[in-house]
């Protein structure tokens, strides 16, 4: 039996972190019979962030890497059916997302004054009043320093946001009226597209990026189409 280490639900999502829906999709995918281990400290997994998977007593972490596994081990192909072209299309918009999209999901909800009390008071309210007030803040300074490594947190608020929109309509133009991102069938990129783009329009957290998501139809009847498939 697989066990899936991950955060435990918040905001009425599947999970608040992306990366974690996006591994239990994959499970789900691959029809594999699997448990969920839910850990609030990232420092849980292998390489100091989550998801990660134990399987047959081995521990992998990272969504990439645990697809990955699942496709070797147990010969499961999440791009059944696709051309070669295909693929790097499928390719460079799961980078876009994980390596961009993403880190404007974390500036949106951890930096903007608009959403970070609700994540504060989420992941830390249940702490000891002192340390309640020391370590949010701590934290917050760490996700800056993380922001500013990657580039993103360089920027202003505006051009954030615009960076993020264009993520979104470039979703929004490729999956057109498609049922799934790359035809008629969910393949491995459908994993990352409603996990990043569903953790923004199944929520409240306010940002330009939501507004976005929501803006467009087709994203938002794809959203509820693999919501329904994996956790309806």
């Amino acid at each position: 039996m697989i066990t899936l280490i991950q955060y435990p639900p918040a905001f009425g999502l599947p999970n608040p972190s992306a990366f974690c829906v996006k591994a239990e999709v994959f499970l789900k995918m691959a029809d594999l019979d699997y448990n969920i281990k839910t850990v609030a400290d990232p420092s849980k997994g292998p390489k100091g962030k989550l998801p990660a998977i134990e399987d047959s007593g081995k521990i992998i972490g990272d969504s990439a890497l645990i697809r990955k596994h699942l496709e070797t081990t147990y010969s499961v192909d999440f791009d059944k059916g696709l051309s070669d072209e295909d693929k790097a299309i499928a390719h460079a918009f799961e980078t876009m997302l994980a390596e961009r999209t993403y880190w404007a999901i974390v500036y949106n909800r951890w930096i903007d004054e608009r959403n970070w009390p609700t994540i504060r008071d989420t992941f830390f309210g249940g702490m000891p009043p002192i340390v309640r007030n020391i370590v949010p803040g701590l934290i917050q300074k760490k996700v800056k320093k993380s922001l500013a490594g990657h580039g993103l947190g360089r920027h202003t608020s505006a051009e954030i946001d615009a960076f993020a929109i264009d993520d979104a309509r470039a979703c929004a133009a490729w999956l057109g009226d498609k049922d799934y991102f790359m035809g008629d069938k969910p393949v491995g990129v459908d994993a990352s597209v409603y996990a990043f783009l569903g953790s923004c329009a199944m929520t409240s957290f306010e940002s330009a990026l939501t507004d976005e998501i929501r803006s467009h139809d087709n994203l938002n009847t794809y959203i509820d189409r693999c919501h329904a498939l994996w956790f309806g």
